[in-house]
């Protein structure tokens, strides 16, 4: 049983997600900083075990670990759980920050010289931990994906959007090539019986659209995940995406993809009231708790939030509470309880 009096269930988030019958309104959270979950746990938080504990706690039915070509920036892998401590993030005023000007990839031999990861060498021994480790109930989410974001970090934002017009095979060349690597990471990560489902990652959006045309994304990039879709079904798992901005423009794309459930539904980009009205029961809904009201709004207006998104959409089911980005370090830890315990209280369904 986890600190909030329930135990863990992942059936129970599945069901949620695919507008099946549930009792519960999951928790579900991306990425939360290190100092929150150390400020959670009153502890360092390093191991893989640590971070089983932090999730089961604190009341979630999953873990997430990552593979495939996920970091090529170096932004995400702080998040990474592992031995070394000197991996992690620390600090909260240290940011990374991925490339926008000049990037790795310039030319066709740059990408032929690139030092691509081999799927078929590359380490899932997490995954076996993590099914010998986790307990009833809980499963893993792995994370493959960033697709669009790894193809214009390696180029560098400025010269991604001058090589799509003047050098749009340079472009589809590097796009296939990480797109080929991902789809083989998650072949691989759902073929563990501890995976319940893949979470892609690939902000694709602004906050007033999509940084590149619907038509473009939907040509180049999400075939790839129309291919994990696939996968996915045929393994009866769940398939997440998530990506900030206004994405109403791709939620048809996003449907027809095979996707289960959309992350994380930024209120400065959309309204959660009309993505609900568009997608229907196609799509389950994650998130939307805002981040800047857990980062600077009272304990009461956390209350007051996340009781709305319980009763409004969380009761009506295919939808799960959780912040609008992630819970960064500069969140109030009594903020975020707060949500924890709000949801805890009222998010079981009669």
């Amino acid at each position: 049983m986890n600190d909030w009096g329930f135990e863990p269930d992942f059936e129970n988030l599945k069901n949620t997600l695919l507008w099946k019958k549930n009792y519960r309104v999951p928790n579900m959270e991306f990425v939360i900083d290190r100092e929150i979950k150390e400020a959670y746990l009153k502890r360092e938080v390093v191991t893989l075990e640590d971070e089983i504990d932090f999730r089961h706690r604190a009341g979630y039915d999953y873990i997430w670990i990552s593979k495939g070509m996920i970091d090529p920036a170096g932004t995400v892998n702080k998040e990474f759980v592992s031995d070394d401590p000197a991996k992690h993030f620390k600090g909260k005023d240290t940011r990374v920050w991925a490339e926008e000007h000049t990037g790795i990839i310039e030319t066709k031999q740059d990408i032929e010289n690139y030092p691509w990861p081999d799927i078929d060498k590359m380490d899932f021994s997490e995954f076996e931990k993590a099914g010998e480790l986790l307990p009833e109930g809980m499963k893993v989410f792995g994370v493959c994906g960033k697709i669009f974001v790894a193809t214009w970090m390696l180029f560098g934002f400025e010269n991604f959007v001058i090589a799509a017009i003047e050098q749009p095979e340079l472009v589809d060349e590097l796009i296939n090539t990480i797109g080929e690597i991902q789809v083989r990471a998650c072949k691989k990560m759902i073929e563990f019986d501890c995976v319940g489902g893949i979470w892609v990652p690939d902000d694709i959006a602004y906050r007033t659209g999509t940084v590149m045309p619907p038509e473009w994304l939907k040509e180049k990039i999400f075939p790839f995940y129309k291919s994990m879709g696939k996968m996915i079904r045929k393994a009866d798992k769940l398939f997440l995406y998530h990506s900030d901005g206004n994405l109403l423009k791709m939620l048809d794309i996003i449907i027809d993809t095979g996707f289960n459930g959309l992350h994380p539904i930024e209120p400065e980009s959309m309204d959660i009231s009309d993505v609900r009205k568009r997608v229907g029961k196609k799509l389950a809904l994650i998130g939307n708790v805002c981040v800047h009201t857990l980062a600077t709004g009272t304990k009461q207006d956390i209350i007051n939030l996340t009781m709305e998104r319980i009763e409004k959409y969380g009761k009506e089911g295919g939808y799960a509470v959780g912040s609008s980005n992630s819970i960064p370090n500069y969140v109030p830890i009594e903020n975020y309880l707060a949500m924890l315990e709000t949801n805890a209280k009222y998010g079981f369904i009669s």
